[in-house]
């Protein structure tokens, strides 16, 4: 039995799907069971990462299990790290951050390390996949570019290897079903190097139609995150280490390729599969 966290996001919907459609049992753990609607022959528990008590139910019988987390990444990282240990599960493949290998100190970075020395430190055989930026990220453009044809960008127009989610799901579930991946890490980019500008250049021509792009200005996004998180020295940090062009993911990695034996999807195929989302009358972001 494979057990999936976050089995409704993006990556974690997807990595279900791919397992149940291998044959494989899945027992997927979501706060809306109800509202899963993943495949038939799942089972669908209710429960998080941030209540130990419904982890600690979850992970009865459970071989290994992908991990993905949001919220207060360390606090579930140890909860998750707490129930796999007392259940004796074989194996974790954690959904972590290329992040992680960022030479600015930053909070994302901060969380997902502490993430990844608490599940290290349940003695559990482990798998660490480090993404760097989704392709979805490119759906915080949606309400713009779909009432003014425009795009904002928040995080600058540095050069980097933006992966697509199903690349992450297909790695996840290579190393959930390859012994070989355990005890490894993997930096997981796409296999083309793009910046922003030339993402929503790519956009538009899927689209039909030119798209007006700029770069916000640090001090504007720092005010906006601050905004959110009521935490400005964090903003500052964050901002700063996505605005570097110093990141892990500035160029491809081959570790798709080694993880599923194909090269990852391009940002084109994203965005012609998504089109729609920067069409639609009604969107929800």
């Amino acid at each position: 039995m494979i057990l999936v966290t976050g089995a409704t996001g993006k990556v974690g919907r997807e990595a279900v799907e791919q397992l149940a459609a291998a044959g494989r049992r899945v027992r997927a753990l979501s706060r809306t069971p109800e509202e899963a609607n993943l495949p038939a022959g799942v089972e669908v528990v209710a429960g998080s990462p941030a209540d130990p008590a419904s982890l600690a139910a979850a992970f009865q019988g459970v071989d290994s299990a992908l991990v993905v987390l949001s919220g207060d990444v360390a606090g579930e990282a140890r909860n998750v790290a707490a129930a796999a240990a007392a259940s004796g599960v074989g194996h974790l493949v954690f959904l972590s951050s290329a992040s992680v290998l960022h030479p600015l100190p930053h909070g994302i970075a901060d969380e997902h390390r502490a993430a990844e020395e608490a599940i290290t430190a349940s003695g559990v055989d482990t798998t660490f996949l480090r993404p760097g930026p989704f392709h979805a990220n490119t759906s915080w453009w949606i309400r713009t570019v779909r009432e003014s044809g425009a795009v904002r960008c928040w995080i600058g127009n540095n050069p980097g290897a933006p992966i697509d989610e199903y690349d992450i799901a297909s790695s996840a579930v290579a190393a959930l079903t390859d012994e070989r991946h355990r005890g490894k890490a993997y930096v997981l980019t796409g296999s083309e190097v793009l910046t922003s500008k030339e993402q929503a250049r790519i956009l538009g021509e899927v689209l039909g139609r030119e798209l007006d792009f700029s770069v916000a200005p640090q001090e504007e996004v720092v005010e906006v995150f601050a905004g959110i998180t009521g935490d400005r020295p964090a903003a500052v940090t964050n901002v700063a280490a996505l605005h570097s062009p110093e990141v892990p993911w500035a160029r491809p990695t081959p570790a798709v390729r080694l993880l599923t034996g194909r090269e990852p999807r391009g940002y084109r195929a994203w965005a012609e599969a998504n089109a729609s989302l920067f069409a639609a009358e009604e969107v929800t972001v």
